[in-house]
Formats: structure tokens, C-alpha cells, sequence
């Protein structure tokens, strides 16, 4: 699933992004919430030797959950991938501040026809691979035939109909139906451009190579120990990276991350804990930032097999679950609590359903007892063993759900193992994850959608199907918004995910660390950005 394939990649380190290691594009919303890290300033700040303006050079150090599964960014389902990748390639727009505002990267100009089926690009000029040879329309025609060939978003594009190159800077798209989602998949950061040259010398295998345009160039990769990046001089925006090197270490425990930050190991870390958040603020010489997240973590049902091919059973356990309790004991109280629908409250697609908050203590009872099974059902529950925050979770879900009448059987499985047992369907209930976007279509059509990639549920609702298609289409947003607010709230009262929370979204970083942005799907791009002032004089 980014599948917490999370990320939604759905969260722990490495789940397809959606599922996978997510726990999790360059959009900072305005809602960027800054957490204070110490005692009140004093009323006359202390003089300092701190630059005020950015300062090139340097070498970052960055602390992640795990390491990259591959390097191939037309094959990557896992979030701590693509941190990776997006530092190494560019894409043809790239998010902007908020849901829906797209910004230009290697695309300078994009005209859309009036009957919004032809798109028109107009590339930059000077662009340049890693490999020295330009960014031309060739290399984007190459690199889209490519995802809609072989790439797992290739769903992405199958509305493209055909690609026409104009000149070496110019390519026209032509769609065979109008897509709203269409400029939001140009943005994605695993939809980028390769080199094509690059992927014919690499046999079309970029697992552990790099083809592509990014800030920063591929150096070493010693896996499950570092990656090491330099900087690419022939970026396409003036003056950036600041950074010389750039370096990831995967530190797969979360007190050894926190405890690397505080002693100077590494200057950065992504992803913060809510307990470490906690933790960090008393930390000395460290900032902590946190926003809204999009990250959010959900009980997968088997509508496809007994027990849970019967809706009363998938409504008992979405009544019997007590969220603000899982909270408060797995997030420490930190998460935003869901009771139906799953996109963010300040997505403009949020639709506001409070189906399981005001309940009655029976209610779960009542549709288990309805569902005419024997007490106490068996069910299986797997988790990704190596997310301790889901495996604790799952822990308090089979405590809850027992009176109502479910016996509840734990199974932790090895990340490889549980992954591909989620996308065979072999499974009954799940605790996991899902790293959602911009555009409501990358929240909606893969997991609920009949013939959606990755609805592992077995989910199929025909009235889901024809809402989740319209809302494809190119509507304003106020019928877009009503459209996705119905389909959120059938998929609530049918259940074929229990929706628990969204995570805030926490970095952390040494204070010698400067321009970093925290973006709400833990994305990686605002190191473009990024300096640090610890080198400087040495």
C-alpha cells in the first residue's frame, strides 16, 4: 500500500508508500506549526557568530528510520526510498504551499487546453543529468512510456493517450479524458524523469544506481549503513544545493536516533516520535518543528473472506475500537483521533463524519450479535514486527475488541514476509499505515476503488466506483469536495478499513542547521534548501 506501504509509500519504514514504511512533496502549508525547544528566551538575545544568511559547504548528516529498499524511483512503493530518490531526480512540477498549488521544476510553462486534453510543456533550458547530457523532451517522453510500461504508478498515466516531442524543449500530451489528478501525478516524486541513456548502460535496472537531475548525486551506498550524496553543480536552480554532501544513516532505533541528534552524531533527524518530541524539547541546541500530518494508520479488514466479508463484523470492530484510549497509550495523545473519514481536516476534501465517536457502549455488541457468529470468534491480526508503535497498537485493539467478542491472535511477521502477505490478500485484520498527497484521487482510488492497486481489503462497492470515477474528473472543487465527502462517508459506514488517526508530522534538527522546512508527508526535498553553519572556520 507508501500500502503503511507507509509511509501511506501505508507507516513504518519502508511499507509501499502507502503501505509501507511510512510512518511516510513539496508543499509547506501555511498551518506549520513551530514546538518551542526550551526555557523563554531572555528579553536581548546574547550576541552570536551565527550567519544570518545561507552559507555554502558543509556535510549533512541525516538520521532516518530505514534504509532504501531501491533506488529506482519508477519502481519504489516505500517511503524511506523515496527520501532517497527525491535528492537525486527532479519531476516535471513539484508541490507547492497547500493541496493543489503546483509549482514549476523541469517544466517551465505548462499550457492546458480548453477541453483539458492536451498538455503542453515547455522544458528548462540548461538542465542538465547527473551524467552531464540535457534534459530534453526525449528523456520525458522516455521516462513516462517507461512508468506507464512497467512503473507501479503506472495508473498514474494511463489516461495519456499520446506523447508528441515539438522540439528538444517542447512535448505535447495528449489525454484520453479530461483528469483532475493529472498535474498532481507531473508533482509526484517517484513519477520523476530519468536519464535514458543512464537506464540503457544500467540494463534498465536503477535498484542501486542513479539516473537522474536532482540537487544531489549519488556517491556510495553501503546498505543499512549510509548513503552518501555530493553535490550536483549542474542543478537547475541557481545557487542550490548549499550543501556539499549529504549523508542518510539508517538508525532503525528510535532512542538511538534521538540519542545521535543530542550528542551531534547526526544533525538531522525526519521523523520524530511523539514521545521523542517530548524528549527533544528539553534537549539543548535542538530544534523541534512539527505540522499536521498525512500520514495516517488504520485496523484493514478481509471483505473478501470470512469473518470480515460480513459488513455488521467490520461495523462491530469500528464501534468497538476506542480511539481517544489508543491515542493517549500508543501517540501519547498526540494524533488526530478519525471517526470516519480519513483525509485531513485541513485537506479541502475532508469531509466531516463523526460515525463512531458518539456511540453507544453496546452498539459493537449489538452487530456482533447480529451477525449470528459463534463467541468468541478467532481472528488473526498481522503486524509488521519491526513497527514497535503498530505492534503496541495491535496489542490494545485485542484488548478492546474482546468483549465485544472477538479473540484476538497477534502475528508479527518480518517486514518482507507481512507485505507480501497484505498484497496477496492472505490475511484476516492488519494494523498499518498510508501516506496520503495532494490530490483526494491519491487518498481514494488505489485503496477502495474495485480495481485499485492496492485495495488489499478485497473492498468492492459499485456506488464507491462511480463517485471515486467523477471525481476524477475536472470539476471545481465545491463538486469535487461533495463527491469525495460521499465516497469517504460509504467507505466509513461499510468498513473496510477501521481509520484510527493521522500523525503530526515532527523533525528535529541541531541548531548549526538551518532552512530546513518540515513538509507533512515527511518528505526530503527542503534539503535543497538546507545549510549548516558547523563547518564554517574549520
Amino acid at each position: 500500500m507508501l500500502p503503511s506501504l507507509p509511509h501511506p509509500l501505508p507507516s513504518r519504514p519502508g511499507l509501499p508508500m502507502a503501505i509501507g514504511r511510512c510512518v511516510g512533496v513539496a508543499m509547506v502549508l501555511a498551518c506549520l506549526l513551530a514546538v518551542g525547544c526550551g526555557a523563554s528566551p531572555p528579553s536581548s538575545a546574547p550576541p552570536t557568530n551565527e550567519p544570518t544568511e545561507p552559507v555554502a559547504g558543509g556535510e549533512l548528516i541525516v538520521a532516518t528510520l530505514a534504509d532504501a529498499g531501491r533506488l529506482d524511483p519508477h519502481m519504489v512503493t516505500d517511503a524511506a526510498s523515496m527520501r532517497i530518490i527525491e535528492n537525486l531526480y527532479s519531476t516535471l512540477l513539484t508541490y507547492g504551499e497547500g493541496y493543489g498549488d503546483f509549482r514549476n521544476d523541469l517544466a517551465t510553462s505548462l499550457e492546458i487546453s480548453d477541453d483539458q486534453l492536451v498538455y503542453t510543456l515547455e522544458l528548462r533550458k540548461g538542465a542538465m543529468f547527473h551524467s552531464g547530457r540535457v534534459v530534453t523532451a526525449e528523456a520525458v517522453k522516455f521516462s513516462l512510456q517507461r512508468i506507464i510500461d512497467k512503473g507501479v504508478r503506472a495508473q498514474h498515466f494511463d489516461v495519456i493517450e499520446s506523447i508528441e516531442v515539438v522540439d528538444p524543449h517542447r512535448l505535447t500530451l495528449t489525454l484520453s479524458r479530461p483528469s483532475a489528478p493529472f498535474r498532481s501525478y507531473l508533482a509526484h516524486p517517484m513519477n520523476a524523469i530519468v536519464d535514458p541513456q543512464a537506464v540503457e548502460e544500467a540494463d534498465g535496472k536503477l535498484d542501486s544506481t542513479d539516473a537522474g537531475s536532482g540537487p544531489f548525486k549519488l556517491v556510495t551506498w553501503k546498505r543499512d549503513q549510509r548513503i552518501v550524496m555530493t553535490r550536483h553543480d549542474g542543478y537547475h536552480v541557481e545557487g542550490r544545493p548549499y550543501l556539499d554532501r549529504l549523508v542518510f544513516r539508517p538508525i532503525t532505533d528510535q532512542t538511538a536516533r534521538t540519542t545521535a541528534l543530542r550528542t551531534g552524531e547526526v544533525h538531522l533527524v525526519l521523523e520524530v516520535s511523539p514521545k521523542d518530541v517530548m524528549i527533544l524539547n528539553k534537549a539543548a541546541g535542538v530544534t523541534v518543528e512539527s505540522v499536521p500530518g498525512t500520514f495516517w494508520e488504520y485496523i484493514g479488514l478481509n471483505c473478501a473472506k470470512p469473518p470480515f466479508d460480513d459488513a455488521r463484523l467490520r461495523r462491530a470492530v469500528a464501534y468497538g475500537v476506542d480511539r481517544a484510549q489508543l491515542n493517549q497509550l500508543v501517540k501519547f495523545g498526540k494524533a488526530t483521533e478519525l471517526y470516519g473519514g480519513h483525509i485531513p481536516p485541513n485537506h479541502w476534501a475532508h469531509a466531516d463524519l463523526t460515525l463512531f465517536k458518539d456511540k453507544n457502549p453496546g452498539d459493537a455488541r449489538f452487530l456482533f450479535d447480529a451477525a449470528g457468529v459463534e463467541e468468541p470468534l478467532p481472528v488473526e491480526l498481522i503486524v509488521d514486527s519491526g513497527v514497535s508503535y503498530q505492534v503496541r497498537a495491535a496489542e490494545v485493539i485485542k484488548q478492546q475488541l474482546e468483549p465485544v467478542g472477538f479473540a484476538v491472535t497477534i502475528r508479527g511477521l518480518e517486514s518482507s514476509v507481512f507485505f507480501d502477505r497484505l498484497g496477496r490478500g492472505d490475511f484476516e485484520m492488519t494494523v498499518v499505515g498510508w501516506m496520503g498527497f495532494v490530490d483526494p484521487d491519491q487518498w481514494t482510488w488505489n485503496l477502495f476503488h474495485s480495481e485499485g492497486k492496492y485495495n488489499q481489503q478485497g473492498y468492492a462497492n459499485a456506488e464507491v466506483d462511480e463517485l471515486l470515477g467523477r471525481g476524477r474528473r475536472p470539476l471545481d472543487r465545491a463538486a469535487r469536495q461533495e463527491i469525495y465527502a460521499e465516497a469517504q462517508r460509504l467507505i466509513a459506514e461499510e468498513a473496510p478499513m477501521v481509520f484510527l488517526y493521522l500523525n503530526d508530522q515532527a523533525s528535529a534538527w541541531r541548531d548549526t542547521v538551518h532552512g530546513y522546512r518540515v513538509h507533512p508527508t515527511a518528505t526530503s526535498r527542503a534539503l535543497v534548501d538546507t545549510w549548516i553553519s558547523d563547518h564554517i572556520g574549520r
